[in-house]
């Protein structure tokens, strides 16, 4: 008779006591991976929705996962309302175009409900126009006891983050999640265009403008920091564009910021709902 693998023994325990907090808006088209990854193996998925109109929220059900919506009003802001639905002490955050790998979900059963451990470090592994990128993400604590995780509160690039009583009670998980970045080019403009605009929001509420050299440094700086750093040389043409769309996001930013400034202008009631709905998607 043979032995049992390896999944297969981990498929023999109960569900671990996580609850998955995934945030979306019309992702009908890539939500399902990351679904499929964590239904079977944690015992609640939390959605919080934007309005989506795609099919999203019903593909969610059919995981069983508890839909809210809530109006986007930053991606700090979003995370941390997941967050506040689950029901679990513990949290794994994901996004939409993210799943939990077979490595490293062995990794998680063997380590949870490790001693004194309040949260996980996890690194996100890039698949970039086909291919798996040589470069990954920092690690961050995507999997944590509520108590113990915070979101920053930006429009962009959010940032999970221990908070600081906690934070000698972390360790980091060896594999990581698979990001599945972008698969086509359109989809990368898209998105950036999106960014932009919301970093262009970001810095205006917070009053911290830079001048246009200054943003084109920070361009070039991220790109350099992409291909050399991070290894994205190593990625063809893939981690050109990559570090090109790096430059281009922060120029295109200065000038959403311009944008912005005109629009405020016109519209001082209610330039902010103009900018998030036309511009930003939301």
């Amino acid at each position: 008779m043979r032995s049992a693998t390896t999944d297969e023994r981990m498929d023999e325990r109960e569900t671990l006591p996580i609850s998955v907090c995934i945030t979306t808006k019309d992702n009908a088209d890539i939500i399902r991976r990351c679904l499929e990854s964590v239904h079977d193996w944690t015992d609640e998925i939390v959605v919080v929705d934007s309005d989506s109109r795609d099919g999203t929220i019903e593909i969610c059900e059919e995981y069983g996962a508890s839909v809210y919506q809530h109006e986007f009003k930053g991606f700090g802001d979003i995370k941390t309302k997941s967050i506040a639905h689950a029901t679990n002490d513990w949290v794994l955050i994901l996004d939409s175009d993210e799943e939990v790998p077979p490595a490293l979900r062995r990794e998680i059963f063997d380590v949870f409900g490790s001693t004194g451990i309040v949260g996980f470090y996890i690194r996100k592994r890039e698949h970039i126009l086909g291919a798996w990128s040589h470069q990954y993400h920092v690690k961050q604590p995507v999997l944590a006891r509520k108590e113990a995780l915070y979101y920053q509160q930006e429009h962009l690039w959010e940032r999970p983050a221990i908070r600081d009583e906690y934070a000698e009670r972390t360790r980091d998980l060896e594999h990581a999640l698979n990001n599945y970045t972008v698969d086509r080019v359109s989809e990368r403009e898209t998105k950036m265009m999106q960014y932009s605009a919301l970093e262009a929001l970001q810095i205006v509420e917070l009053d911290k403008r830079d001048g246009a050299a200054v943003l084109l440094a920070k361009g070039i700086g991220a790109a350099l920091y992409r291909l050399v750093v991070g290894r994205a040389v190593l990625d063809g043409y893939r981690g050109f564009y990559m570090a090109f769309t790096d430059v281009n996001h922060y120029v295109t930013t200065y000038a959403k910021i311009r944008d912005i400034e005109r629009l405020r202008n016109r519209r001082p009631e209610d330039w902010k709902e103009i900018w998030l709905e036309e511009e930003c998607g939301r």
